[in-house]
């Protein structure tokens, strides 16, 4: 027998019956040939050889379920940044970019991901927009046909996440119709869940929904084990309570780890990619080799990836020499049997040249303060308002609210402790612009702006005065994308996103220094969220919970109903558009 790499003296990692064992390993043109217990027979030759002396060999990281935009970086910037932590393989869905730039978007993310260490596959986005063009404006809007379209393009394997859970009930025929699509081209179709149940549940489901990864709790999880989903735990949900429900269901196959967003300040500085949340897992009382197995061979079937996943024969060799079950960043990561990366560094340098940018509408502005008046109809002292409330500080769930405020010629005349600020969307065409008001952002002063802003990325501008968000608009518009925080004097901190106005093709150390930076800036003027940026920008996310803003207005999101923002003092009926 000859290989390209032997590895001897290996402690080795069988996902399959959660064990480890003491064996050698036989890697030949990118794949595993032979996985042994025992020592290597005498005789056998091999272009490498490597003796582990007692290092674990485990497969390759992968994170099923995720959107490389969240990291604000390229995709060979985001290889870099995970793959020394042990991520080898990844399904991206790239729904942030495609709501930007439509199906070139798309397909520029797509090729932008081809030849690179990392291996990406991709999910078609199938919410273009999140909900409806009534209810926010994108530069184009998905059909079935564009996802025929999509569906040949290298990579593509499923339909990404569908968040208009209420739309895919029913009436929403252009989304049923995508979801259709899907299955005539045979893509796994993954879920968004958060708050169905029961029938409602069923009858999503019905459609063929694969997964959910929103957040969650025990009674949830063992509905949806029951009705055969995969049950998807990211950080928010790997809590005591779920572990030990996860470790009661007789089969735990269905569980998988996985990190959906992530800022680039959470990929430097040891903390970690997908790993992180294997460890936390472990730390939270996760068996340590099932906590492997939910990040590997797990998400591997899952995705249909029949040879990912698993020290075997036949399976590619994409795996971590590690010096304890947990100890990451891996001592070595290897992809195709060739090393990439070690101990927290690329080994390898990564030599992809991105694409040209598609066309895409660019960024609003300039801005004056009278750009952010409230649309008052005219009223004026004090009025009824619906105001957005985030509920904690930890959340991006919100809630409606009626407050009484005061207004002065179309401003909200705020009051030093009222918790009040202003939300404005405005559409990258500045077609439609909506100006509303929040409630427990912390502000006390200025305003933040970004083109981040899931999932329409329109221009979001938050702030406690129309003087300081107007620098902060001004600043994202002279960045060409980007975010900013400024007060009514001038910029406090800004970060450049070039590329669709989401992402940078810097290192990551650069990016997360920069986004470091802003969320610095946004403390010092109040905000006191656990992670601000993400917070703030999920003000626009159209199908979150229980309301957010759009270009178009204010949003109930379950009902999918534009909402008044103001009503007079003595009306109690009739405060929805329809």
């Amino acid at each position: 027998m000859e290989f390209d790499l032997l590895l001897l003296h290996a402690r080795i990692a069988d996902v399959f019956r959660y064990r480890l064992f003491e064996g050698w390993i036989g890697i030949r043109d990118g794949r595993f040939i032979t996985v042994e217990a025992g020592d290597a027979p005498p005789g056998i030759r091999a272009a490498e050889t490597q003796d582990l002396a007692g290092r674990i060999v485990m497969p390759g990281l992968i994170d099923s379920h995720l959107h490389i935009e969240s990291s604000l970086l390229t995709p060979r910037r985001f290889a870099e940044a995970v793959l020394p932590f042990g991520t080898t393989t990844i399904l991206s869905d790239p729904h942030e970019v495609g709501n930007v730039a439509g199906e070139d978007g798309v397909k520029w993310m797509i090729a932008a991901s081809q030849d690179l260490p990392l291996r990406i596959y991709h999910s078609i986005p199938s919410c273009v927009p999140a909900t409806s063009p009534e209810i926010e404006w994108t530069h184009e809007v998905f059909d079935a046909a564009a996802i025929r379209r999509l569906a040949s393009q290298p990579s593509v394997i499923a339909l990404g996440e569908v968040m208009d859970y209420r739309g895919l009930l029913g009436p929403n025929e252009r989304l049923q119709a995508i979801v259709g699509a899907a299955k005539e081209n045979n893509l796994l179709i993954e879920g968004h869940i958060p708050t169905l149940a029961g029938i409602e549940l069923s009858q999503y489901l019905a459609h063929g929904i694969s997964s959910d990864h929103t957040l969650t709790f025990p009674e949830k999880i063992q509905e949806q084990i029951s009705k055969g989903l995969a049950v998807m735990l990211q950080t928010k949900s790997v809590t005591p309570e779920n572990v030990a429900a996860v470790a009661a269901l007789p089969d735990r196959s269905p569980i998988i780890l996985i990190t959906d967003d992530i800022e680039p300040s959470l990929l430097i500085d040891g903390h970690g990619h997908l790993s992180r949340i294997v460890s936390l897992a472990i730390e939270t009382g996760m068996p340590p080799l099932e906590a492997i197995a939910a990040a590997t061979i797990r998400p591997a079937r899952y995705l249909g990836l029949r040879d990912h996943g698993a020290i075997a024969p036949g399976f590619l060799a994409d795996f971590l020499v590690m010096d304890d079950i947990a100890a990451f960043p891996p001592a070595q990561v290897f992809v195709s049997g060739q090393p990439v990366a070690g101990a927290g560094a690329m080994t390898t340098a990564v030599t992809r040249e991105n694409p040209a940018q598609p066309d895409y509408p660019g960024i609003p502005g300039s801005f004056a303060p009278a750009d952010f008046k409230l649309d008052s109809n005219g009223a004026s002292g004090s009025v009824q308002a619906q105001v957005v409330a985030l509920q904690n500080k930890h959340s991006t769930l919100t809630e409606l609210q009626q407050m009484t405020v005061r207004l002065g010629d179309g401003h909200v005349l705020f009051r030093e402790d009222d918790g009040l600020a202003l939300a404005s969307v405005i559409a990258r065409d500045e077609s439609s612009r909506t100006v509303g008001l929040i409630a427990n952002t912390g502000l006390r002063q200025g305003a933040w702006a970004s083109s981040v802003a899931h999932d329409c990325h329109n221009l979001l501008v938050i702030g406690r005065s129309p003087e300081a968000m107007a620098q902060a608009a001004n600043a994202v518009h002279a960045l060409g994308g980007g975010v900013a925080v400024a007060t009514a004097e001038g910029v406090e901190a800004s970060l450049r996103l070039p590329y669709f106005g989401l992402l940078s093709d810097e290192p990551v150390a650069a990016v997360a220094r920069g986004l470091l930076a802003v969320e610095d800036a946004m403390r010092r003027l109040g905000a006191h969220q656990t992670r601000p940026f993400l917070t703030f920008s999920i003000m626009s996310l159209s199908v979150s919970p229980y309301a957010k803003f759009t270009d178009k207005g204010l949003v109930d999101t379950e009902s999918r109903q534009l909402i008044r923002p103001f009503y007079p003092a003595d009306e109690s009926e009739g405060r929805r558009q329809g």
